[in-house]
Parts: C-alpha cells; sequence; structure tokens
C-alpha cells in the first residue's frame, strides 16, 4: 500500500514541476509537510522523493531541503519518430540517414535522440506504445516527425501534448520544418548547364521532373538539348544504357532522387561512360551520406544533421510559447557544408 502511495506523490509532483507550477530552483515543501499533505509516513515521502531524484527533477541540498532541478534529462532527449521500417525498400534515404546518425551519435544535438521505426498507430505495435508512454510521462523534449501518411493519423498525435516538429508537410500542432527542394532544382539546373550543352534529368518523381524541365527550358536550354525521364530505380540502369548509346547522348546529367544513383553508375559502366571524364553527373544527395562520390558524381542536397537541429529549434519555440514555428532547410553543395564529414572532406562540383 505504501508503494501506491509514493506513486501518488510522485504523480503529483511530478506533474506540478513539468508543467511550470513548482519552476527549476524552486524548493519542494519538507518532509513534514509533504507527510500532512498526502497523511503518509515518512519513509513514503523519502520513497517518493528518491524516485523523483532518480528521474532527475529534484535535487537534495544536504539540510536546505529538496529542490526542483534547474535542468531537466528529458529535455536533452528527443524521440525520431517515422513509419518506416530500417533497410525497407519502399523506405526513403532520408530516412536512412537520419537513423544511420542517431546510431553513430552523429545527429549534431546535445543529449539524446531515441528512434522509433515502424510506428503504425497499433496498440500491439511495440514502437508506437513507447511513443505513447512518452506522450504520457512527458519523458523527452519533443518529437522529430518523418511526415507521411501514416504519422498524420496517429491517435496518440492528435492532441497538442509534447511539443513536436514535422519534417517535411503539415501535422496538426507542431512546428514545420521543410526542405527547400525548388531551391534545390533551380541551384542543380544552373549547374548541369555550366557542365554540357545537352542535358538529361532523370527522376522517380513526376512533378520534379516536370520543375525541372521548366527551369532549364526558362534558362535559355533548347528542346531538342534536352532530356525528361520519368525513371524508377528498378529501370534505370536499362533507360541509362540506351540514353549514353546514343549518338546525341547528353553530356550532363541531373539525377534528382538519390534511389537511383546506383543503378544509373551501373548503366554508365555498361556504356563505358565515365562521370567527369565522359559526362557531369550532378545528383540529390542527403548529407552527409552522398552516394556515388568515389565514381566521380558531384552532389547537391540536404544536411540530415540541420533538419535535427532545425527540428529541435521547433521544439524549443514551441515551448517558449509559439504553437507553429518554421524552419526551412536550404541546399547546399559539398563546399558549402559548415563542417568536413566524417573527417572526409568532399570535393566541390566540378565541370568537365
Amino acid at each position: 500500500m505504501s508503494f501506491r502511495k509514493s506513486e501518488r506523490i510522485v504523480h503529483v509532483l511530478r506533474s506540478q514541476i513539468l508543467s511550470g507550477e513548482r519552476p527549476p530552483g524552486s524548493k519542494l515543501p519538507t518532509y513534514d509537510e509533504l507527510m500532512e499533505q498526502f497523511e503518509v509516513t515518512r519513509p513514503t515521502v523519502a520513497r517518493a522523493l528518491g524516485a523523483l531524484r532518480a528521474q532527475g527533477l529534484v535535487t537534495v541540498q544536504g539540510t536546505r531541503g529538496v529542490f526542483v532541478a534547474l535542468e531537466f534529462p528529458h529535455h536533452r532527449r528527443f524521440i525520431w519518430v517515422t513509419s518506416e521500417y530500417p533497410g525497407h525498400s519502399e523506405g526513403t534515404t532520408g530516412g536512412q540517414t537520419g537513423l544511420t546518425l542517431i546510431e553513430q551519435g552523429e545527429t549534431g544535438l546535445p543529449g539524446e535522440v531515441v528512434a522509433l521505426t515502424g510506428v503504425d498507430g497499433r496498440e500491439n505495435n511495440p514502437a508506437y506504445r513507447e511513443l505513447c508512454e512518452a506522450i504520457e510521462e512527458e519523458s523527452a523534449a519533443g518529437l522529430l516527425i518523418m511526415n507521411s501518411a501514416t504519422t498524420y493519423l496517429l491517435p496518440a498525435l492528435e492532441k497538442p501534448n509534447l511539443p513536436r516538429a514535422a519534417i517535411g508537410a503539415p501535422l496538426p500542432h507542431a512546428g514545420l520544418v521543410t526542405l527547400a527542394f525548388d531551391t534545390l532544382i533551380e541551384r542543380a539546373c544552373r549547374s548541369v548547364l555550366q557542365g554540357g550543352r545537352r542535358v538529361a534529368v532523370i527522376s522517380p518523381h513526376k512533378n520534379i521532373l516536370e520543375k525541372a524541365e521548366k527551369s532549364l527550358r526558362g534558362m535559355g536550354l533548347a528542346a531538342q538539348n534536352l532530356t525528361p525521364l520519368l525513371v524508377t530505380p528498378v529501370g534505370c540502369e536499362s533507360v541509362t544504357r540506351l540514353l549514353m548509346d546514343r549518338t546525341d547522348r547528353p553530356d550532363a546529367v541531373f539525377v534528382t532522387d538519390d534511389n537511383l544513383i546506383e543503378p544509373l553508375l551501373r548503366g554508365l559502366q555498361a556504356s563505358q561512360v565515365r562521370p567527369k571524364r565522359d559526362v557531369y553527373v550532378l545528383a540529390h544527395c542527403n548529407w552527409p551520406c552522398p552516394v556515388g562520390v568515389e565514381a566521380g558524381v558531384d552532389h547537391i542536397g540536404f544536411d540530415v544533421r540541420e533538419v535535427f537541429l532545425a527540428g529541435k529549434e521547433c521544439v524549443e519555440a514551441q515551448r517558449a510559447g509559439d504553437p507553429s514555428p518554421k524552419r526551412v532547410i536550404e541546399p547546399r553543395f559539398a563546399s558549402e557544408l559548415f563542417e568536413s564529414i566524417s573527417g572526409i572532406n568532399w570535393p566541390a562540383p566540378t565541370s568537365p
């Protein structure tokens, strides 16, 4: 029975602390006052305060008493939420890059980032249960949510509980981190025009392909010198071989999705065409994990570490009272990254 009573004390004091009713640095009631308030014994109060101390919510300052901690451990803990499963064929490279950075402890955020993958809203889904517990217990500073049709419908996110940042597209009660993909397309198109007179754009996304085509035409590239190709990873190798076996093959290629790079490189190899020497290849990437650097591919993309930082800023802005903060991530060439990646200084894009 005393354990249940101590849990009640923990629940009440914890709620008061996390809500700000008892601000950081404030003194808690004395043992005698807590014993009288909750009608319990001294060992029960001691057990409850010990639990709060173990959670990092209070500190004991000798004979002065028990005080609310100045900083809470969970304020340095973020939860990355995604419906994707690691290594699944339908997963995004951006999501996989985020998971890799979390596993290697290289997100750039102070504290801890926990990845919950395969979150689908089912009660028997372990990751979803862990998410619900984190929300109920407020055991994290906030949520960094990879938006998808699945995460948009998660019941646990219907209410404005834990601060959160949606990555990619809006979510209710969330800050928003977006990627400036239109800027990426424009900058990439300018780069490939410097790299060649005949340009091919290869993309698995019709809307992005159309934007790139419009951008290149607007920059003066004649229609006969532009080859837009809507291609999936499965067919990319064959399409690349056919493209490079033409007498009027392109001398510059813009690849809008890094899932296409490996099959494109296989197609180039089969046609005995080498990036940089025979064709300028510029590809989208998720820094700090570009694909095809060793083969001569240049890259423009979004630094996933910046995504983590922008998500953290949105969470902090929500805690400070802004209900819907927004951040935009700009694309970067290798030479524009703030720091070297894994000790390697990636080469800047070059024109053949």
